[in-house]
């Protein structure tokens, strides 16, 4: 074998275990803010791209998680995010919203397979799309849900960080909405008496 034959397979050798490295971009910090805020920890598991997050509202004001990502090789996207979310406002929740901002340096954050999304107590609305999870259901005072979902950080680049940013976001059912359950159970008492009325007489 002569030298260039020698050169050109150690270059497809080489070039051959560069093609197995994939870029990735890599989660390394989470800060968080906004009004709603009342606790937030968090724990990543880059082994196996997981996010461990508990968070606390102690209003039903926004909570903004933003999101540091750095390049990196290795396994590429996505996250698997576990996060338990407590309601320490005082009132029920009968909505919650996570909404991705995306950063200025490029596109392309998403909620992966975001149908495969899930808040235990909610069920997941069809306006749900990869940027936005919206959930309907119902959430106590006092209590905790858990929330499951994939999350997928673009890579910014050789040398580059950029960060996204994930808000969070509890309502609670309007006065109608109150109203309406009022009546209901009003008018459900009064069928229950005048069956035990018929019943008696």
């Amino acid at each position: 074998m002569n030298n260039f034959s020698k050169i050109v397979m150690a270059a497809l050798a080489f070039g051959g275990s560069i093609s197995t490295a994939s870029a990735a971009g890599v989660i390394t910090n989470i800060t968080e803010s906004g009004a709603g805020l009342g606790s937030f920890d968090f724990n990543i598991d880059e082994a196996n791209r997981a996010l461990d997050l508990t968070k606390t509202f102690d209003s039903v004001n926004p909570i903004v998680l933003t999101f540091t990502v750095e390049h990196s090789t290795g396994p590429g996207n996505p996250y698997t995010v576990a996060e338990a979310v407590t309601n320490n406002t005082g009132q029920n929740w009968a909505d919650f919203h996570y909404t991705i901002g995306e950063p200025d340096q490029g596109q392309g954050v998403v909620f992966t397979a975001h149908n495969s999304s899930t808040l235990s107590g909610f069920t997941l609305d069809q306006s749900s799309g990869p940027r936005n999870l919206d959930f309907t259901g119902f959430q106590a005072a006092g209590t905790t849900s858990d929330a499951a979902f994939t999350i997928s950080p673009f890579d910014p680049g050789q040398g580059n960080t950029m960060t996204f940013t994930v808000t969070q976001v509890p309502t609670i059912p309007e006065p109608e909405t109150y109203a309406m359950l009022l009546a209901g159970l009003g008018l459900m008492g009064v069928m229950a008496k005048r069956r035990n009325n018929k019943q008696s007489a």
